[in-house]
């Protein structure tokens, strides 16, 4: 139960608290008598498959979450600002995910994207904000929290570790947690996919248009390799992989 609360946190705060803000009470929340024991709780959710569900698929939250975050740029309001705050919000989410789904997953391709991810968002992050500084240096936050306070109330992991008895890969098992993750970072990068092609088309700051069609590429090569490594996953679970031969079968080589 705690572990699918904690994997729910993630995902909300991973997929955009762009969309959260205006629309996550209502997703997240409810009546709290639906959500008790009565099989509608989150470790029901999570043993009935629903949460794989959410994540992913044309109407999953993270769908929902791309919508709501593509859809609130204000005109009123510099496009390259928003931007900034909305990737910043983005990126963090992916590396607070990354750290506390996979950094010790069992899979050394999942520990290397998630390392990857941490280098590589965390400089992107570090490059916008010095340019947020300069271009307004006076504008307030056009949405979301300010960068790096995420990490600060996600901590460092002990907490949430100490409530859960271990670490996610430790609490649900290797394979669920790592399949949750790439269930939730698939449709979660293709939202960082949309909103670089967005400021490619948008951007006023030529540096601004650059660096999003890094982040476009990056993370669309990543979906390929997380979906590759998801099928693996299934493949496995499905007895797929490095399946011996029955008594009988003959192997023909190549």
């Amino acid at each position: 139960m705690v572990a699918g609360l904690v994997a729910a946190a993630l995902l909300v705060v991973g997929g955009g608290a762009v969309y959260a803000q205006g629309q996550g009470s209502s997703m997240m929340g409810g009546n709290n008598a639906e959500s008790g024991a009565d099989g509608g709780s989150m470790g029901g959710m999570m043993d009935g498959g629903q949460m794989g569900s959410m994540m992913g698929g044309g109407g999953g939250v993270d769908s929902m979450m791309s919508e709501g975050m593509m859809s609130s740029f204000d005109e009123e309001q510099p496009f390259d600002l928003q931007f900034i705050d909305g990737m910043t919000m983005h990126h963090e989410g992916a590396i607070v995910s990354s750290e506390h789904m996979i950094s010790d997953s069992e899979r050394p391709e999942l520990r290397r994207l998630a390392e990857n991810i941490r280098q590589s968002q965390s400089e992107q992050v570090k490059q916008m904000q010095a340019w947020r500084e300069e271009w307004y240096p006076d504008a307030g936050r056009t949405s979301g929290m300010p960068a790096g306070m995420m990490n600060e109330v996600m901590g460092d992991g002990s907490m949430m570790e100490g409530m859960m008895g271990g670490s996610l890969q430790e609490t649900m098992g290797g394979n669920a947690t790592d399949e949750m993750f790439l269930r939730m970072m698939i449709p979660h990068h293709q939202m960082a996919v949309d909103m670089a092609e967005k400021a490619l088309k948008e951007a006023d700051h030529p540096e601004l248009g650059k660096l999003a069609r890094t982040i476009r590429d990056e993370q669309a090569a990543e979906i390929e390799l997380m979906k590759g490594y998801l099928d693996e996953i299934e493949a496995a679970g499905n007895g797929q992989e490095d399946r011996k031969p029955e008594a009988g079968e003959q192997h023909h080589g190549h």
